[in-house]
């Protein structure tokens, strides 16, 4: 059992390559929230709830901690759906590091940024790039492999089970749905979340095109 799990999380081919990656992907991805945040741009469906509860129910200062927690919780949801087999170092990595990435860069981006930040000028000079920064660190956190986050395996878990619904409709609902709540509880949504709707999935399948083979 023991050696079936080690085997799962550490003798993917080319980890010396996959585990940097992986790691330079979730730290980017925690700085580009933090950009997000300081632009009111709004954030992607899981940032969106998680902060509404930080912010508006809990009135803690950081995420980190929060959606770390929050994150066992949907793990043991995964294991208990039998999903083991999306969960990897990618999952924990994504589990610990991207709140924490964001807490950390928060203060930073604060004084990096001026103060009109809201100013389409600032907006559109700084959105864009982070922007692809942020869709590009998430294309590699999936092509490397190593498992995806608690919140990303359950509708895929969901659509294995329901083969006649399309695993898109499956997403979209969820994501609504995570949505839904967040506005509920106080939270933001913003032109972010449909430039990653409308974005991210051609960027995934253009950097799996060229670069998968480098992890295989």
């Amino acid at each position: 059992m023991l050696k079936k799990l080690y085997n799962h999380l550490f003798c993917q081919p080319h980890m010396a390559r996959r585990i940097p990656v992986l790691l330079i992907s979730v730290i980017v991805m925690g700085m580009c929230v933090a950009f997000f945040e300081k632009l009111a741009v709004g954030t992607d469906p899981w940032t969106v709830l998680n902060l509404s509860i930080v912010e508006n129910v809990l009135h803690w200062n950081g995420l980190g901690t929060w959606q770390l927690i929050l994150n066992l919780f949907l793990l043991g949801v995964v294991l208990l759906l039998r999903g083991g087999r999306f969960i990897g170092l990618g999952s924990l990595a994504n589990m610990v590091m991207v709140g924490y990435s964001r807490d950390f860069f928060k203060p930073i981006v604060e004084n990096l940024l001026p103060g009109d930040s809201h100013s389409l000028l600032v907006r559109g000079g700084v959105f864009v790039p982070v922007m692809a920064v942020f869709l590009l660190s998430v294309a590699f956190y999936i092509v490397v492999e190593l498992g995806t986050a608690p919140y990303d395996a359950i509708p895929q878990i969901v659509a294995a089970k329901f083969s006649k619904i399309p695993p898109f409709a499956i997403r979209i609902g969820y994501d609504t749905m995570s949505t839904v709540i967040g506005l509920i509880l106080g939270g933001k949504i913003g032109v972010f979340t449909v430039a990653v709707c409308l974005f991210l999935g051609p960027v995934i399948s253009a950097i799996a095109k060229k670069f998968r083979t480098w992890f295989n």
